[in-house]
């Protein structure tokens, strides 16, 4: 069996997917690792996980000026040289780098020792680390197709979609209504913004549950850093309105929801689509090339979505948009069954199967 680093993170657009593919290695009988940034997101969900865990320094692309590349290079190659000891250490046979800016030294340290480099791109619009991880890839990973052209690099490409871990679709409702206090006789809206939040999809929520007539309950998933201005904006906290900071446990979350409104990144649509749910989608303006939007439009045409730009917003509008879809059961039916048409279950084992061909 071999020893298989993921590699890249940031946020959960990069960290789920990895470890849906590190779990399907594992049922295999491989061993893992994660090499990532522990102040990041994969430096709290990954040792939750149980997963050996490998910090690794982080140097982040600069957006202009000589001298600012010029420090990046140097703590590139600084980094490099660490995850360089660390594959000796550990004896890895391939590394798997899904992106963030995290993926790259992992990815480089592995082509200068001549170890097996694999590459997933979830989005639509590649990211920098990955458009630089694919020029030294033995085999490049996609979720859409069209993202082949957008990669540098000879390496063999494989659309396998974006990875969901089975488990979401284990969520029980009924323990997400007792623990949220909420009424699972009663239409249920859930908005999240994301692993770490998102103030545009707060400030929406607020006016939701502020709304007068509200005849639908509300599940509000603020983000850590925005807890506590959400919570003073509610206070007192209107009846049928539960906020949660970081929810543990989506897949229950998304058991209790007639509707989602939630941001585009290519791993939540692909769990959206994989449990058949509804969404409204406002996808994040600050996101390499807006490949949220892009992301967003391909479910939008296929009815299982609608799309709202960040920057056209109108609160009232959309709340009042919100409250009439939860109306319609035959609307929401819908949108389900095309959002279940678009679902994948099998690309977790579908990128096991690749990457144990290379370890061949």
């Amino acid at each position: 069996m071999a020893t298989v680093v993921l590699a890249g993170g940031g946020t959960g657009g990069h960290v789920y997917p990895a470890l849906a593919m590190g779990e399907a290695l594992a049922a295999r009988g491989h061993e893992l690792r994660y090499y990532g940034d522990p102040r990041r997101l994969e430096g709290r969900v990954v040792p939750e996980r149980g997963l050996p865990f490998t910090p690794i320094p982080s140097p982040q692309y600069p957006r202009g000026g000589v001298m600012g590349k010029l420090r990046f290079a140097w703590q590139l190659l600084g980094a490099i040289r660490v995850a360089r000891r660390f594959l000796k250490q550990h004896e890895v046979d391939l590394v798997l780098g899904v992106g963030g800016y995290i993926s790259a030294p992992p990815v480089l340290a592995a082509y200068t020792l001549g170890i097996t480099r694999v590459v997933h791109e979830s989005n639509v619009t590649p990211g920098l680390a990955n458009k630089l991880c694919a020029r030294f890839a033995n085999l490049v990973m996609l979720a859409y197709s069209q993202t082949g052209p957008k990669l540098p690099g000879v390496a063999p490409r494989e659309t396998v979609g974006c990875p969901v871990n089975p488990k979401v679709l284990d969520g029980d409702a009924a323990a997400a209504f007792e623990r949220y206090g909420l009424d699972p006789s009663q239409p249920t809206l859930l908005i999240v913004g994301g692993s770490l939040g998102a103030q545009t999809l707060n400030d929406l929520g607020i006016a939701i549950a502020k709304a007068s007539g509200r005849s639908h309950q509300l599940v509000l998933v603020t983000g850590p850093a925005y807890i506590e201005a959400t919570t003073a904006a509610l206070d007192p906290l209107p009846p049928g309105v539960c906020l949660v900071d970081y929810e543990r446990k989506m897949p229950e979350a998304y058991a209790a929801a007639d509707l989602v409104v939630c941001r585009a990144g290519s791993s939540t649509l692909a769990e959206l689509t994989a449990l058949g749910k509804p969404s409204l989608l406002i996808p994040s303006p600050n996101v390499t090339d807006n490949h949220q939007e892009g992301n967003a439009r391909g479910l939008e045409e296929v009815g299982a979505a609608e799309v709202v730009v960040e920057k056209d917003i109108d609160f009232g509008a959309v709340a009042a948009h919100i409250a009439a879809l939860l109306d319609d059961a035959e609307r929401l039916q819908v949108m389900a069954a095309a959002a279940r048409g678009e679902g994948k279950l099998d690309t977790a084992e579908r990128v096991a199967d690749l990457i144990e061909g290379r370890l061949r």
